[in-house]
């Protein structure tokens, strides 16, 4: 039987197990709050006229909703397990431990969960980014949206089923690594899945302008740039939770430890990451031009207040329009540019996809 003196040590242990990731995890928080105050800001200066302009809100609403719930799950465990270790003086000592986790077990369970929804609802803004930069590419659109399934499947059964770093809910461990270690991995594959697609897209919009205009002079392909980048950072922090999660046995109290502060981190950055995104995109001024497409590849570009130019020998038909609010990134209206293409029917069999072009461009001669 453990000395009282061992037993306060144990609990001064676990105190401090919690609010060391909690603390930091307020402090992201507070930068998130930041943020989304900014988001808000940009939003209601632009009218949310686009399908992609309120899908995207509605995301930010969620992640919102699902982060500011993850920082009061910790706020109370925190306050309340403070409580039960040092002032119930009801229960004998050796027993506060374990009549916290009894009492307690649905505040873990409801701990878990915000971070399933933040980490599913990021991984579904970079799948959804991905599948409408190639809005003619309908095999890529259903893999990568297969891909955002599977995604969702794996995280709602890794909250239900299982926490290693809360409470365990299994009765075997290895079950419990395994599939927390299962969701990491495959959130990490749909960023990195997502981001490729977007990588690809972006550079050969690159090699087009350059060969075409011979400079990258359009803020599209910054843009795409923009959602590379932020999609490479965000799957370095999901790799080094991977790895974290994958190694750490509860053996060895700095690896838990670290462990813990990451899973905080990734959580609320989650969160911030697409956020941000949508205020640097926009700062761009180019996040809502409107595209139509022409035969047999991009052939000409013109500003909507004056005339168009004219395509010698080429009849133009307008195919769709395709928003850059549907990117994720909406808000802002520019309606000055537009890209004629023919109908996909009349469209000669293997004619590459259209890229953007700079203003008063044309390929005729």
């Amino acid at each position: 039987m453990s000395t009282p003196e061992e037993l306060v040590f144990s609990y001064g242990e676990s105190l401090y197990r919690n609010f060391v990731p909690h603390d930091i995890g307020y402090g992201f928080y507070g930068i998130y709050l930041v943020v989304f105050a900014i988001y808000l800001w940009t939003t209601m200066q632009n009218s949310l006229t686009s399908l992609g302009s309120r899908l995207l809100l509605s995301a930010m609403l969620l992640l919102c909703l699902s982060s500011t719930a993850q920082y009061i799950a910790d706020m109370m465990l925190s306050l309340q397990q403070m409580e039960a270790y040092l002032t119930t003086t009801s229960v004998p000592l050796a027993d506060r431990r374990t009549v916290w986790l009894q009492t307690h077990t649905g505040l873990y369970k409801a701990q878990r969960w915000p971070t399933a929804f933040n980490f599913v609802i990021s991984d579904l803004i970079v799948i959804w980014r991905a599948s409408v930069v190639y809005p003619l590419s309908r095999g890529i659109q259903i893999s990568l949206w297969l891909v955002g399934l599977a995604d969702i499947g794996v995280w709602l059964c890794a909250a239900s089923l299982t926490s290693r770093d809360a409470i365990k809910r299994s009765q075997n461990p290895a079950t419990d690594e395994t599939i927390n270690t299962i969701a990491n991995c495959i959130s990490l594959a749909t960023n990195l899945v997502g981001t490729a697609a977007i990588a690809v897209k972006a550079w050969n919009q690159r090699k087009f302008m350059r060969r075409h205009v011979g400079m990258w002079s359009s803020n599209v392909p910054r843009i795409l740039l923009l959602l590379v980048e932020t999609g490479v950072f965000w799957a370095m922090v999901q790799l080094v939770f991977s790895v974290l999660q994958q190694v750490n046995n509860g053996e060895n109290a700095s690896v838990d430890l670290a462990t813990a502060v990451m899973a905080r981190i990734a959580t609320y950055l989650a969160a911030i990451l697409p956020t941000a995104t949508v205020i640097i995109a926009r700062s761009q001024r180019s996040v809502d031009h409107v595209f139509k497409f022409s035969h047999p590849v991009a052939s000409s570009i013109a500003s909507r207040p004056g005339p168009e130019p004219h395509n010698r020998g080429t009849n133009h038909y307008s195919l769709s329009s395709i928003r850059m609010s549907n990117m994720r990134l909406g808000g802002i209206h520019r309606p000055e540019w537009e890209l004629k293409q023919s109908p996909l029917g009349n469209e000669r069999p293997g004619a590459p996809e259209p890229y953007i072009l700079p203003p008063n461009f044309s390929t005729e001669n």
